[in-house]
């Protein structure tokens, strides 16, 4: 059973080949960086399974899937996403199969497994109508929600949702970013670019190369030496703001330039 991914992230693209990797019935046909050129793979490789990153910039997962014809080669397509429920139930309510992010393997082995069965009952003509339904479903309902606004994270009792409104800041980690609330922090495998790309820009912003911060949670800003910016977060804690990330901090906050002192 041949199966392509794509995904714009490296990191998530080689988390997917090392998970495949362990479906013995599984043969990746390609790994494609873009919508563009998944959708010139599925057309040359006609694979079985496509599994499709939702948010990839260009070309979308929606977007390939609403570029097929009923003469090209329809796989079974296994969408991933980063987006709230409202989303989720507009899969649930037709043929596709989804992931959220972050995933278990065994809630990939459950897709694949499932897209094979469908793979047996559909012909193409039938898959063709239900993921031009399913597309059509999805745009008109995630279009009034772009930004993620909340995350799963792991406790000790399994999964949870939690809001992003709740996170006063955001640390990278390396492969994983801490999620900071007034109670606790939680570690989730993220990286702090990609988490940026999906939140609301407006609410979060990134004030250093390691950091976003919820400008919910700003109480001051406090000038230091030179042009150099610190936030004063409604916990106490001071965040230096990166001079790369000062114009872009000073710009959304609305704060005026100031003149040096002698």
């Amino acid at each position: 059973m041949k199966v392509l991914i794509a995904d714009d992230e490296p990191l998530a693209l080689a988390r997917l080949k090392q998970a495949l990797a362990c479906i013995p019935e599984v043969e990746l046909a390609a790994a494609a960086r873009s919508g563009e050129d998944a959708l010139q793979l599925i057309r040359s490789l006609q694979p079985d399974i496509a599994v499709l990153d939702i948010e990839m910039p260009g070309l979308d997962g929606l977007g390939v899937v609403s570029r097929l014809s009923p003469s090209d080669p329809v796989p079974e397509i296994i969408f991933v996403t980063a987006f709230t429920q409202h989303a989720v139930d507009a899969f649930a309510l037709n043929a596709a199969d989804y992931l959220t992010k972050p995933f278990e393997f065994e809630r990939l082995r459950a897709a694949i497994r499932r897209a094979r069965t469908r793979l047996d009952a559909r012909n193409s003509d039938q898959r063709f109508a239900e993921l031009q339904t399913l597309v059509a479903s999805l745009q008109q309902t995630t279009e009034p929600s772009l930004h993620e606004t909340e995350v799963w994270i792991r406790r000790a009792d399994g999964l949870h949702r939690q809001p992003l409104e709740d996170v006063d800041h955001i640390l990278a980690q390396g492969d994983y970013v801490e999620l900071h609330t007034r109670g606790a922090t939680y570690l989730v495998r993220d990286t702090i670019s990609s988490l940026e790309q999906r939140i609301d820009p407006t609410r979060f912003v990134r004030c250093h190369r390691s950091v976003i911060v919820n400008l919910a949670f700003v109480r001051g800003v406090r000038r230091r030496t030179g042009r150099k910016l610190a936030l004063t977060l409604s916990n106490g804690r001071e965040i230096t703001v990166g001079p790369s990330y000062a114009d872009r901090v000073s710009q959304i906050m609305n704060i005026k330039p100031w003149r040096q002192t002698s």
